[in-house]
């Protein structure tokens, strides 16, 4: 567990720091806490104490392989932080979505949980749930073996957690970017970072990141052919899993443990090991790591000669590897036919947007009202919305009495923020009122110099919409266009 900040507020942060604290020696009594916490908060109407409360049960129940038993409330949670206006809780919501996703190997549904959880915390402002869901996206990067974009995602994570103590992010950071390291060969920072989150556990008491610290120490040290070393940290790692309950850095850790006995020519230990982290990882339901034991076995089966057990554990993984990549793939959608041009031909939102930046000096020459409407229909168009709408300061657009924490909002973000749910605008009452403000958007702050002039809303016909990197990329040139007109 780690302190939420912020809580929904300041007794309930007090409250769940003394949970924490009997969690490190009881955690079924923390837990039974934490539930009859979150159930009396939503009872009582509470709905962003009840998340919290649910959100602080999820991270003790996750590292324990439990996860999954939170997800039909995690669910509803979501939906009554979205129904109530609560952008912080339903971020968190998302950001544990896209764990249980990702434990289980649907990483296409992880990528859209954590964009989600971070697009609330950009509009929010909200640095923890920024940074976890950063690290979960530079994890998909891993987990397709983009090692190189995943590293950058996690040094991204790392410059906005600086300056801030937050030994349970600054561990789990430390620790991935260690792994990245180590995957692209720079084992010297990889043993410096894994040593980095080693400490930050230690100082946090986070005993689940104490371990996997120990857990990737083994692998560096067998990397370096230390046998000594692997040995101690590797069983340092499966001590601590086994006695805390944390069965998916078990299984993990018994992988490593099959290569340590395999080094040592000891083939039944690693047969033994590595069945057991397949039993581990089947149990939380873990497919990569299902998938990674059944090939481990079906190697191990074939050298001892046993032809058939092997070409079974080889069957199982080829199963489970199609299905993690059937899951990995984007959602069938209902879409409009893309642009074409005369000839028929589809035209991309980046084409399009390169022939509109082409029309900038004919559009210079036009009437105001009439470049402003060219420039509205052309961005409809490139990224298929159903309206857009350009605010002023001053009477009849944005003002400091009327919209103050708005007007706020863009001067201290500066950058495009895309806005998934309308319901969950941290302004959400200030702009009610508002042309657009019932349906999902991007907003892109609108500059005269340095000054703020207004901003550029680029609304979606629904409610909800999941936005994506490359048309906040759209948004912020056809806001520079707009600044232009």
């Amino acid at each position: 567990m780690f302190t939420l900040q912020p809580a929904a507020s300041d007794a309930l942060a007090d409250l769940l720091s003394r949970i924490a604290r009997v969690a490190r020696r009881h955690p079924p009594l923390a837990d039974r806490l934490l539930e009859r916490l979150s159930a009396q908060a939503f009872e009582a109407g509470d709905t962003a104490a009840g998340a919290d409360a649910l959100y602080a049960r999820f991270g003790l129940l996750e590292p324990r392989g439990r996860a999954l038993e939170l997800l039909p409330a995690l669910e509803q949670a979501g939906a009554l932080a979205a129904a109530g206006h609560f952008p912080i809780q339903a971020a968190r919501v998302c950001e544990a979505l896209g764990r249980i996703a990702y434990q289980q190997g649907e990483y296409q549904l992880a990528t859209e949980q954590w964009s989600r959880a971070l697009d609330l915390s950009e509009v929010s402002g909200h640095l923890q749930t920024g940074v976890a869901a950063r690290i979960g996206l530079g994890q998909i990067h891993y987990a397709q073996a983009d090692w190189a974009r995943g590293l950058r995602q996690m040094r991204d994570a790392a410059e906005r957690l600086a300056g801030h103590d937050d030994s349970y992010l600054a561990a789990k950071l430390a620790l991935n970017i260690g792994v990245g390291s180590f995957e692209t060969g720079d084992l010297p920072a990889a043993e410096r970072h894994f040593s980095h989150g080693l400490a930050a556990a230690r100082r946090g008491s986070h005993r689940v990141f104490e371990a996997e610290a120990h857990w990737h120490l083994a692998r560096a040290a067998l990397a370096r052919q230390r046998m000594d070393w692997a040995v101690a940290d590797c069983r340092l790692a499966l001590d601590i899993a086994a006695r805390q309950g944390y069965p998916w850095l078990e299984a993990a850790a018994s992988r490593t443990w099959t290569e340590i006995a395999l080094a040592r020519g000891d083939n039944a230990a690693a047969v033994r090991s590595t069945r057991h982290g397949l039993q581990l990882a089947q149990r939380i339901q873990a497919r990569a790591q299902a998938r990674q034991a059944h090939l481990q076995l079906a190697e191990l089966l074939q050298a001892q000669g046993d032809a058939a057990g092997a070409l079974d554990h080889l069957w199982q993984h080829l199963a489970l590897q199609s299905e993690i990549k059937r899951l990995s793939l984007p959602a069938r959608t209902t879409l409009a036919a893309p642009p074409a041009d005369e000839a028929g031909a589809p035209v991309t939102p980046e084409e399009l947007l390169l022939q509109l930046s082409g029309q900038r000096q004919r559009l210079a020459t036009l009437p105001p009202t009439e470049a402003l409407a060219e420039l509205k229909a052309a961005s409809a168009r490139i990224l298929g919305l159903a309206s857009v709408v350009r605010w002023t300061l001053g009477p009849g657009g944005l003002t400091a009495t009327d919209h103050p924490r708005y007007l706020g909002l863009l001067h201290r973000h500066g950058t495009p923020l895309a806005l998934p749910d309308a319901a969950l605008h941290p302004c959400h009452a200030e702009l009610a009122g508002l042309a657009g403000a019932a349906e999902a958007r991007i907003e892109v702050p609108l500059y005269d110099g340095a000054q703020l002039a207004g901003a550029l809303w680029l609304v979606d016909a629904r409610p909800t919409r999941a936005w994506t990197r490359q048309e906040l990329l759209i948004a912020s040139q056809l806001g520079l266009l707009f600044e232009r007109a």
